[in-house]
Order: C-alpha cells, then structure tokens, then sequence
C-alpha cells in the first residue's frame, strides 16, 4: 500500500493551507492513511512533525504493529485526544475534519490543546479522489466477486421464498467467497414491493409473479462494489414487458 505517498499529498495539502498538521479522526481516512482497520484510532500529520503519529488503545497493539509502517504507534491509556493534545502543543494552527468531528469532540480538543483549531472539508477526500493502480485492482476485484452473487440470487429467488432467504444466501457465499462485509444492507424486493428505491428485504415470500428487484454489494480489500439488477418471476405481461423495456431504454440512452 503506497501510504507514505498518501501521507505526502496531505502534507502538501496542508503547507498550502497553513497547516502545521491535521487530526484524521474519519476511520476510513485513517485507513487510507495508515493501514489500519481497526475501529478505533487517530492520525495526526502534517508539515511540522517529523513523522505522522498514530493513536490508539490497548486493544489494538498487535493490530497497529502489524498493519502501520509509516507512522509512530502510540498506544494511549487515556483518551485519545490528551495524546494529540500532548503533541500539538507547540503547534500554531491545527487542522480537524469538520465534517466528520462531532461538536462535543472538537470542544475537548479545543480546550486540551493550544493550538489554534482551523476547520477543514474534504482535504483527504479530495486526494482519495484520484486512485492508483493498487485502487483500481482492489475495485475490480470487490465488483468481481459481487457480480458473482448474481447467480446465488437467481438459484435462490423461487415463488414462496422469502426476500431475507435470498439476501442471506447471498451473504453467506460473500463471506465464504472472502468478503469483509456486504456494502449496504441486501436489497430484495419482490412484487409490489419492488417499487420501493431501498426495499431492504423483508419476510415477505416471494409472489408467483411479478418483478424482484435485487440491489447489492461486497467489502473486500476496503473498497466497495454497487449492483443492481432486477429479474422477473413467472411470465411477464405485456404490460411488465414495456415498463422493463422503457427503464433499460432510459439506462442505455
């Protein structure tokens, strides 16, 4: 993982906006950053340290020492924020992730440390933006393994069969297949029930006929892959036929 090139654009980011460093407290900027995919840390970077730092508990040691290379671990007994405190001390402006670090977090940060807090949007996002080739590979291959499920759906949808059977089949042979997780909560809609946008799948047995909207995904490698796909159970009407045809219309256009 090419993290310390990741690391070197925030830090230019950050000298072009006065920064002498950033608190990364958004998880998957964490991970980006880092490495790391555990549920807890922080990463402090930016043009005024010498090597960015990492935070976290005990729970985490092995994990941290196992997936970090590029920053200091540190691993605090006290809340993570007394340890960025602790280091920003000698630091004019400090950067935090507005758009992720609630009100009542910022407040305890702004009275443990001395530096000046300067809000930032979207700084390691924007650089996330951009993905290298190890990105691209990662992607391919979550969407992939997610297209797979398509065929699990088509030889569990039956009449009488109920939406959550689907999904569950279809999360059981993700995770069998390698997955992390799914990347939303399994969609199956079937019948009229196939109009809802986000029909999370439900008890409800698949009818005799009608329309089963299937919308899903997979983790894998920390990226996620998006599929939709919508089937019919049964033969369709004329009337079925032509709104299918109008929205593949709409699509292909």
């Amino acid at each position: 993982m090419a993290t310390r090139d990741r690391q070197r654009q925030v830090i230019d980011a950050l000298e072009d906006q006065r920064l002498d460093a950033l608190v990364v407290t958004h998880l998957p900027n964490v991970r980006y950053l880092t490495g790391f995919t555990g549920s807890a840390g922080v990463l402090l970077i930016g043009p005024k340290l010498r090597k960015p730092v990492f935070i976290t508990d005990g729970r985490y040691t092995a994990q941290a020492r196992e997936q970090i290379e590029d920053a200091n671990i540190i691993i605090s007994k006290g809340p993570a924020l007394e340890a960025v405190a602790e280091r920003t001390s000698k630091l004019a402006n400090l950067g935090i992730e507005a758009d992720h670090m609630p009100v009542a977090l910022r407040s305890r940060l702004n009275k443990a440390t001395k530096a000046k807090l300067k809000e930032t949007s979207g700084l390691v996002e924007r650089i996330r933006l951009v993905k290298d080739a190890g990105e691209l590979a990662a992607i391919e291959r979550a969407v992939l393994l997610g297209s797979e499920l398509f065929d699990v759906a088509l030889k569990t949808i039956k009449p009488g069969v109920r939406e959550s059977d689907v999904a569950a089949e279809m999360e059981y042979a993700a995770r069998r297949k390698g997955a992390e997780g799914m990347s939303f909560e399994t969609i199956v809609a079937a019948g009229p029930r196939s109009a809802l946008p986000h029909g999370v799948a439900s008890t409800a047995p698949i009818p005799p006929r009608g329309f089963v909207v299937l919308d899903f995904g997979v983790i894998l490698g920390g990226y996620c892959s998006d599929m939709t796909r919508t089937v019919h159970v049964g033969k369709p009407s004329p009337e079925a036929r032509r709104m299918y045809q109008a929205v593949l219309d709409a699509q292909l256009a």
